[in-house]
């Protein structure tokens, strides 16, 4: 269809009770009434759990991370239904729109999911209370809180896939539709698409073997149930998340088999991406902070880097991620796009830009913009803990002592180097510095390459780690 047969419509109207007309400001009353007990309440619940240690139990854990969820959730649409009611606005922008959408859909599929824990969570408690606290330990809440941001990323692609939706079915009288994009891939290097297909997918094998081994292990291992490990694999698992977004289909294009991508489908695998990427890199500055108190406050490491820390330190990982990747993804799939073929094996940001029809200025300050929040922030953190470190160690009277504090930071600060530079050089640099070519090379590095020195790294170079493995595999098979 085009548009020059419809009014564009830049905003939307609410209803809202106006068949209630002589009683809305009743309502008012009975709903403000309603809200501010509902904020308040919540707001006690979480304060009373943080405050008291007796209720740092599985079940109000999960009590608290609910109570949080159900705030953020009214605060979506409350307040501006309250406006409504005593006539203040009842106009929506299509911005503001898709962003209410975006939130209603994230956390009401949150709290279904979050409700679902809770009735695990109670099941072992009353069917197998011998074994609760094994089962319920903080690794596992800490797995289900996982899972839970999970399904808010869940929420926020498919209200990103809503929105857009309308959208991408849309054509103006200068631009045709586009209903889907085409990679160009490894195209030139046609004649060594055999051989790069066969070394990215020993690679990524590699990837997913020794991620999943970490994983393994560290669940295995009591030995290994602190927080550095903690964060090792869900940083294992993030990358494993993040490669199997990306390289199967790059894959499948290097032999032929690749198909055209819908537009739903790029704006969901630029989603995962995003938030997969941000998130090992806020990872990465937890590990440097874990390293940071461990070195330099080990009498109150336990006390500080307790179940919780890690816990609300993952979070806000996943959280920022997800937070990212929802701005981006939107201002992006917001274009009208002229061309097809992406100058890339992935719907990066960048090369998806450059097919739309308008100037993507404001888009590109905006990219960089959150590539320097996350990037350059991040870096700083880590930084300034290893200066920290650095300065702690060379304070150790014994060689020896220094000699194994550094071993415990070499794993975590080669995988910082890498992973930091690759992704910088990528999305801090000017945008027509680089060729095509080095721009994929580069992305090979950090899609490819980087997802497999985590495992690579903390393997060959932690002897705690082998040290596991070879207890693991000598062990007798678990009955």
């Amino acid at each position: 269809m085009k548009t020059a047969n419809f009014t564009v419509v830049r905003e939307f109207v609410f209803q809202g009770f106006s068949s209630f007309q002589e009683h809305q400001l009743t309502l008012f009353v009975v709903f403000l009434a309603l809200y501010l007990f509902t904020l308040a309440g919540n707001v006690i619940i979480v304060t009373i759990i943080r405050l008291d240690r007796r209720l740092h139990t599985p079940m109000y854990f999960f009590l608290s991370v609910l109570s949080t969820s159900e705030t953020f959730y009214s605060l979506v649409i409350i307040p501006r239904m309250l406006c409504s009611l005593v006539g203040l606005s009842q106009t929506i922008s299509l911005e503001g729109c898709g962003t209410q959408l975006f939130f209603f859909l994230g956390f009401a599929i949150t709290n279904c999911l979050l409700l679902a824990v809770m009735g695990y969570d109670r099941y072992m408690a009353i069917c197998k209370p011998l074994r609760y606290s094994v089962i319920m330990n903080w690794r596992v809440c800490g797995l289900l809180a996982s899972s839970v941001c999970a399904s808010f990323s869940m929420g926020l692609t498919m209200s990103i896939i809503h929105v857009n939706a309308p959208n991408s079915s849309m054509k103006t009288d200068n631009y045709s539709e586009v209903t889907e994009f085409v990679f160009q891939g490894f195209s030139t290097f046609q004649e060594h698409q055999i051989t790069l297909f066969v070394v990215f997918l020993a690679l990524y094998t590699l990837t997913l073997a020794g991620n999943v081994i970490i994983v393994t292990i560290i669940s295995l291992d009591r030995h290994l149930h602190t927080p550095m490990y903690f964060f090792l694999s869900v940083l294992s698992a993030s990358e494993t998340i993040y490669s199997l977004v990306i390289v199967p289909r790059m894959l499948s294009s290097l032999v032929g088999l690749g198909q055209p991508i819908s537009l739903g489908a790029c704006a969901t695998q630029m989603f995962f991406f995003v938030t997969f990427g941000i998130n090992n890199c806020f990872l990465l500055t937890a590990m440097g902070y874990d390293r940071y108190v461990a070195i330099c406050n080990p009498l109150r490491y336990s006390l500080i880097m307790g179940r919780r820390a890690c816990v609300q330190l993952m979070g806000g990982a996943w959280g920022i991620g997800l937070i990212v990747a929802m701005t981006q993804v939107t201002s992006v799939f917001r274009l009208p796009f002229c061309a097809t073929m992406v100058a890339h094996f992935f719907c990066d940001i960048r090369p998806v830009m450059k097919l739309s029809c308008i100037d993507t200025r404001a888009n590109e300050i905006l990219t960089l913009i959150i590539s320097v929040l996350v990037l350059v922030v991040p870096m700083g953190l880590v930084f300034i803990s290893y200066v920290l470190i650095i300065s702690s160690i060379l304070r150790i009277a014994s060689a020896e002592g220094r000699k194994k504090a550094f071993a415990t930071c070499a794993s975590h600060l080669t995988v910082v180097i890498i992973h930091y530079g690759c992704a910088s050089i990528a999305y801090l640099k000017p945008k027509s510095e680089n060729s095509r070519d080095e721009d994929q090379l580069i992305s090979v590095t950090y899609t490819v390459i980087t997802p497999l020195l985590n495992p690579v790294v903390y393997t060959l170079r932690n002897k705690e780690v082998q040290d596991s493995l070879r207890r693991v595999i000598g062990r007798k098979p678990l009955s």
